[in-house]
């Protein structure tokens, strides 16, 4: 998701906690030094156990699927001889034995999430709920947040719409709107994660709505995973987006893309790039021209012409490529706009040059 929705500001990437139990998508395939006698001999019983070479080859494609790889991370995992990739599902096999039905005292597992979601907790404890939550769909492979799974999604896409509903809202229940924002983005993380919110009905239209610049943190990561879903989303996705877009517009009595120039006039430079890649993400991504100089131009009408000046002032490497990039693609709308009004020209003036003085005097 960072690769398709955002640039990374040097320096801005914090460093990771450690983590107390084992890490799951990194593992170690060398068996360290001190393992015990009891360790390695599980080791050597799933040795013994897994050795066909369609049993090795199958679970080989299920670890890197556990791990999110891409494929062009698997492509060189896949060149590996046989040895070595059984040797790296035996260190799998066993870490999931060890981190699944023999799981630390660390871990919770989607069932447990499930159940406190079920609950209708509110305040504190859905904000804890919440931070756990995200913390495990960061942490956890992908067949962990397979378990949490549609019903999971169901209930936290029903958190944010009763959240974001309420009139009088506390300030306990703007953070815990941003906790589920950030929840989605950790469980759409991966390919089912995506497939899973693309097929959800509200999800965009709850997204949409979270575009509020009242709350930059929470906006910023809103905009973000929209962003990435024209992106990387199918072929109708970007129409759902926009559809999502303007029923909340629609909602609140605003243009629809009111918010998105609003956000750009916020302080943060981080929630300013994020709705600049938006709006390229909206803006380039209809195959049709006259689709993109209509987008293109609302925007400008609801204030990002105006705007533009100040951002290209604002000493920024993200920024200033998000907004190379948005020139760039008016740049060449616009050469392409001309030579079709050319185009048409020379259509009409083509067929008189080609007459005869005296059928062209008739």
């Amino acid at each position: 998701m960072d690769r398709f929705a955002s640039i990374r500001i040097p320096g801005s990437r914090k460093e990771r906690p450690h983590l107390p139990h084992a890490k799951h998508g990194s593992t170690d395939w060398s068996t360290p030094s001190s393992t015990s006698s009891s360790t390695i001999s599980q080791l050597e019983e799933l040795s013994s156990k897994i050795t066909s070479e369609k049993e090795i080859l199958a679970l080989f494609e299920k670890m890197m699927e556990d791990m999110n790889l891409n494929e062009d991370k698997k492509v060189p995992l896949r060149h590996k001889d046989l040895t070595m990739k059984r040797e790296m599902v035996i260190q799998y096999v066993f870490t999931a034995s060890k981190t699944g039905s023999l799981r630390s005292s660390h871990q919770i597992s989607p069932q447990e999430f499930l159940g406190e979601l079920k609950s209708g907790v509110m305040d504190e404890r859905l904000l804890a709920c919440l931070d756990s939550l995200r913390v495990s769909l960061t942490s956890n492979p992908v067949s962990w947040v397979q378990g949490f799974g549609h019903e999971g999604l169901g209930l936290l896409l029903d958190v944010l719409e009763r959240l974001l509903s309420r009139k009088q809202q506390e300030k306990m229940d703007r953070r815990n709107q941003h906790k589920v924002v950030q929840c989605l983005k950790a469980f759409m993380n991966n390919k089912y994660g995506l497939e899973r919110i693309l097929g959800e009905e509200k999800s965009l239209a709850l997204l949409a709505l979270a575009i509020e610049p009242s709350q930059s943190a929470m906006m910023t990561d809103a905009v973000k995973l929209l962003s990435a879903i024209c992106i990387v989303g199918e072929e109708n996705t970007l129409e759902k987006v926009l559809e999502a877009i303007t029923a909340a517009g629609e909602k609140r009595a605003i243009e629809r893309f009111a918010p998105i120039v609003q956000g750009l006039r916020d302080r943060s430079v981080q929630l300013q790039v994020a709705c600049m890649q938006l709006i390229n993400a909206l803006v380039t991504s209809p195959d049709e021209l006259d689709f993109r100089l209509h987008l293109r131009n609302e925007f400008m009408r609801c204030g990002l012409k105006e705007i533009l000046p100040h951002l290209s002032s604002t000493r920024n490497e993200a920024l200033e490529i998000q907004l190379k990039v948005f020139e760039e693609n008016k740049e060449e709308d616009m050469m392409e706009f001309s030579h079709r009004l050319e185009d048409i020209r020379c259509e009409i003036t083509y067929p008189f040059l080609l007459l005869s003085p005296r059928r062209a005097v008739l």
